[in-house]
């Protein structure tokens, strides 16, 4: 049985020795899947500085050999939850136009659907956890009504 919780101080090392959690630096709530005491994925719920102005999924990651088992699915649902609890009316995310097409179909079964918004080429290095990284991407943003 696998459990959405809050990513927690406490929980914070044994996680991050098992999860890349790209957005520390930034992290506004984090959301880990456990299947009992071991962390199997997560997804970074932004809550402010987001493209379309409302709460947005990103970093949605599950181990490789826990994939396809529903646990994406779980965590986005997961971030759906804490923005509808918190009064939001829509949650966005993004999605790479070519490099994940298998994440497009999910969020796109889970509801969400073209924001109307011109896709977005980044093409840039940032740094995550102090570290730089190089993008080179297309995100198309999709949306929800929650």
């Amino acid at each position: 049985m696998i459990a959405i919780r809050e990513l927690t101080d406490a929980d914070l090392a044994r996680v991050d020795a098992v999860l890349p959690l790209s957005r520390l630096d930034t992290a506004q709530t984090y959301f880990i899947a456990w299947d009992e005491n071991a962390p199997v994925g997560h997804a970074h719920l932004a809550w402010l500085g987001t493209h379309l102005g409302e709460p947005e999924v990103q970093d949605v990651f599950v181990l490789p050999a826990r994939r396809r088992q529903g646990i994406a699915t779980l965590l986005t649902r997961a971030c759906e939850d804490a923005a509808r609890e918190r009064g939001h009316q829509h949650i966005s995310l993004s999605v790479s136009s070519e490099q994940n097409p298998g994440a497009r179909r999910l969020y796109e079964a889970l509801g969400y659907g073209d924001a109307q918004v011109a896709p977005v080429r980044v093409r840039s290095t940032i740094r995550l956890r102090g570290a730089p990284f190089a993008i080179d991407d297309t995100l198309v943003y999709l949306q929800k009504e929650l």
